[in-house]
């Protein structure tokens, strides 16, 4: 009986063994098809989206230019200083140019372009001083390209490309970084049939999709990477083209991710980065710091490839969970609301195909955006409470190059400031009060802002499709220059003209609105001309040529400022709303600032306090807190948040009448607690 039973298990592992050569043979082949493809995702796109590498012509191009020594005369293949736009990865990349077309004409010439270019690789053996191209991207571009030519491969190029392997292997890599690594350890694998390899290599991958506090998926499904940076736009955009991939191609398969794998990236595609993209373009202050021209749509190009692998993956495929606004056939669906990452200090507020504003804080719990490998060179105010109005999409599209960077829209700054400077870079927000409360329809960010010696108390306030920006305490020792800037955004005859009025101004479908009579607004249009090498070394000598107006407040004579923002509204409709306005300040001082629009009012107090409604209406906090306080019908709700992330509780009295609130701890500190008071008020 036990002999007969051993012959069994031996025949059970035989028939596992088998079916799990069958599919690394299928996966093998999917890959190769993949690559091979002219489908609009193929996973090289994942370096090219940031134009890391860029192609000027096509395959037949590269071809004929191609020199028998196996070169291309225009890379400068001696340049180990360059550390994005590295020349001898173009040359890689330009070879997978040449397998594809090789893999559709077989014309045998092709064939010995492709060898004559990787033994002039391998004969040199390029070396980059930034240590992503020599870890991660040669051996992923080589590897491709050998499974990519499959029994073409010579024994020199396979020799070569064993030789990479260890290049690959990163010391204590993280996030995408660590994920790019068992990509490629996968290739390797699919390369020499080796099952156990191959399992490995994803069963490592997989230990990376986590939601956590770490880098990488953030519980408020945003991405962060670098420590808390967020990262949306440059490694949470590789992120999903890296998992995507290999969740499509080992779908259904001994190998498949595992079913919360798999939910992981689905849920950060659905609650997370699809948020970032209105009318086709990424938002600028969730790209990161790789900025240059087109950058915005590219990316949302890029999100599009990679969502078209979802159906696939999915059974019951909802096209509404992954609706991108801007891209493709817009289905019968509704999405929008205001949507906060309260673990990036990052707000959203969004109607589809209607509007997007946005706004990007930081502080002590999260780092404001990079500045390395000659990129973001103007941008260390970038994250600085940073509040973009679009309407049309297109509102500060390749206008980053003729931007002036020390007055951004929504920032208020010192125009002495000077961007470039290594010293300047040096400093940050120091504050320990920034954070946010939302309630999915609503929603306000805050921050106490002290930077370079200016500090200034800030609040962000969305509801009923406008947004509030008020600023309070804002002090420096020289008060002359110190500005809050409006917006600076594109302003062409395309556009139409500023048209104005008491307390108001209109443009382009947005309205602007100033309850607070005596501010200084300024408006200035100036014809700019700008070199995207200032902001990216690498896009040097690209030149920009636009219109650029400037809406500012002067805070020379004044420590506030309020204003209000209304996409989507005509001239006619400004005129009238600024002088019913439907949204009321109740407050704005270096203690509280609040709003209330219809039956919700919105409140920042950055210390305990009083805020008075009426004379017989009073909401009192114990604590520095946010919330949002909603009366709908007979029920009564409070949306509370702790932006210093150290309390454990706040008692809020809503006239008099205490309502104990318990905080989030631990991984959710700084989140917004819904409270239901219906019955305790």
């Amino acid at each position: 009986m036990k002999s007969k039973l051993l012959v069994l298990l031996c025949c059970l592992l035989c028939l596992k063994a088998a079916a799990q050569n069958n599919d690394l043979s299928a996966i093998r082949n999917q890959c190769r098809n993949l690559l091979l493809s002219d489908t609009a995702y193929a996973n090289e796109r994942s370096f090219q989206f940031p134009e890391d590498v860029i192609y000027t012509t096509n395959a037949e191009g590269y071809y004929r230019s191609l020199t028998p020594e196996g070169t291309w005369k225009d890379l400068e293949y001696n340049r180990p200083d360059i550390p994005a736009r590295w020349p001898p990865i173009w040359h890689l990349y330009r070879v997978i140019l040449l397998c594809k077309a090789y893999h559709k004409n077989a014309d045998s010439r092709y064939l010995t372009a492709i060898h004559q270019a990787l033994n002039y690789y391998i004969r040199n053996d390029f070396k980059c001083n930034n240590w992503w191209q020599n870890e991660i991207n040669v051996p992923f571009a080589f590897c491709s390209i050998m499974l990519m030519l499959d029994r073409n491969a010579t024994q020199e190029e396979l020799a070569f490309a064993e030789r990479l392997i260890p290049r690959a292997q990163q010391k204590n890599p993280v996030g995408q970084n660590k994920i790019w690594q068992h990509d490629i350890e996968a290739r390797f694998a699919l390369l020499h049939n080796d099952q156990a390899a191959f399992q490995k290599a994803l069963q490592n991958l997989q230990s990376v999709i986590t939601v956590s506090t770490g880098e990488g998926v953030q519980p408020d499904y945003s991405y962060q990477q670098h420590g808390p940076m967020l990262q949306f736009g440059n490694y949470g955009l590789h992120f999903v083209n890296s998992t995507l991939f290999w969740i499509k191609l080992t779908a259904g398969s001994a190998f498949a991710f595992s079913p919360e794998k798999q939910q992981i990236v689905l849920d950060y595609c659905k609650n997370g980065l699809r948020w970032t993209v209105f009318r086709g373009n990424m938002d600028i202050t969730a790209v990161g710091r790789q900025i240059r021209p087109d950058f915005t749509r590219k990316r949302g190009e890029v999100m599009r490839d990679a969502f078209s692998l979802i159906p696939g993956i999915l059974p019951a495929y909802n096209p509404c969970d992954f609706l991108i606004d801007g891209i493709g056939t817009t289905p019968a669906c509704t999405f929008g609301g205001n949507k906060g990452f309260w673990r990036s200090d990052y707000m959203i507020q969004l109607q589809h195909d209607q509007y997007m504003m946005s706004v990007k804080t930081n502080g002590q719990f999260v780092k404001p955006v990079e500045s390395i490998n000659g990129e973001n060179l103007k941008g260390t105010l970038l994250n600085d409470g940073v509040a973009l109005i679009q309407r049309d999409g297109y509102e500060y599209t390749n206008l980053e190059a003729a931007w002036r960077w020390e007055m951004l829209p929504g920032t208020t700054t010192d125009t002495t400031w000077n961007v470039l400077d290594p010293k300047f870079h040096a400093t940050s927000n120091q504050s320990g009060f920034v954070g946010q409360a939302s309630n999915g329809t609503s929603g306000v960010s805050a921050m106490y802002y002290n930077r370079a010696g200016l500090t200034a108390y800030k609040s962000y306030f969305f509801i009923d499709d406008m947004m509030v920006a008020m600023g309070a305490g804002i002090n420096s020792a020289d008060r002359k220059h110190i500005i809050t800037t409006i917006n600076q955004r594109t302003y062409n005859s395309s556009t139409g003209k500023q048209l104005k009025g008491q307390g108001w101004f209109w443009h382009d479908n947005i309205g602007y609105f100033f309850p607070v009579q005596e501010a200084e607004l300024k408006f200035r249009v100036d014809y700019r001309q700008g070199d995207w090498g200032g902001i990216d070394v690498a896009s040097a000598g690209k030149k920009l040529i636009d219109s650029v107006g400037t809406w500012y407040i002067s805070q020379a004579h004044s420590d506030k400022y309020v204003y209000m923002v209304k996409p989507n509204i005509g001239v006619v409709a400004t005129h009238k709303m600024a002088t019913h306005n439907p949204i009321k300040v109740l407050a704005n001082s270096n203690q509280v600032q609040a709003v209330q629009g219809g039956n919700t009012i919105m409140a920042v107090f950055y210390r305990p306090g009083t805020l008075y409604i009426t004379e017989s209406q009073r909401l009192q906090t114990s604590q520095p807190c946010v919330f949002i306080y909603s009366r709908n019908g007979k029920s009564t709700s409070l949306s509370v948040s702790d932006p210093t992330r150290k309390l454990t509780s706040v008692v809020i009295s809503i006239n008099g009448n205490p309502i104990p609130v318990s905080l989030p701890q631990g991984e959710l500190a700084g989140s917004t607690v819904p409270v239901d008071v219906t019955a305790r008020n």
